[in-house]
């Protein structure tokens, strides 16, 4: 995307998060120490939003610099998070749904009566506040890792063994698997790569086209 499609972009979300703060620009300006021309600029996409400028129009405004800036659209940190959250959700349940197909069966016992294959965490609105942007998701991580907090649960192999097993092991089981299939994909994508190059190089005879000898002209 040209920059200066990238300045007409940011420019309306900068308009419509001025709107939804019922402030005017020139309130804004007021309370960024900018410009009211400098504002109007921004938002007409005359001229780039700066991380600096986004920087502080995101805590004029209550809303993320990165979505500002384009860069994702988690307007706030909660949404982040909350997505965050869904992600991990969404990984827990296809993890359960190949250990089921592995035979493995989720066991109760009157020491994992509550079991469940995740952990559930409170965050209070006072923690949000009093947190910056960047650190809400190191918040959630210690959150998540916390001894007190940890969820052990129960698997049953198919032999009838009972392997139980903490909430913190098992997200570092998601995290595990995650990395291997990015991992995975990134040999399948340099594999390819490599075999494109390869094929580049060989004629229609199969043979490599710079061990050929070139002709020289006299």
């Amino acid at each position: 995307m040209k920059q200066e499609e990238l300045n007409i972009i940011c420019g309306e979300r900068l308009r419509k998060c001025i709107e939804e703060k019922n402030m005017k620009q020139k309130d804004v300006a007021a309370a960024a120490h900018f410009t009211e021309q400098y504002i109007s600029n921004m938002v007409r996409g005359k001229c780039k939003l700066t991380t600096d400028a986004a920087r502080t129009l995101s805590k004029v405004l209550d809303v993320r610099m990165e979505y500002l800036l384009c860069e994702d659209d988690y307007k706030t940190s909660f949404e982040e998070s909350l997505t965050f959250m869904k992600k991990h959700g969404q990984i827990t349940d296809c993890l359960c749904q190949i250990l089921d197909c592995k035979g493995y069966s989720f066991y109760q016992d009157e020491y994992t009566e509550n079991a469940k294959p995740y952990k559930v965490i409170t965050i209070y609105s006072t923690e949000i506040e009093d947190t910056p942007e960047n650190e809400l998701n190191k918040l959630i991580e210690r959150k998540l890792y916390l001894e007190d907090e940890q969820t052990v649960f129960a698997l049953k192999h198919p032999d009838g063994r009972v392997i139980r097993i903490s909430s913190k092991h098992f997200f570092d089981l998601l995290d595990d698997i995650r990395k291997y299939i990015d991992f995975k994909l990134q040999m399948e994508f340099d594999d390819i790569t490599h075999y494109m190059i390869q094929k580049d190089m060989l004629d229609d005879d199969g043979n490599n086209i710079f061990d050929k000898p070139h002709k020289r002209h006299i």
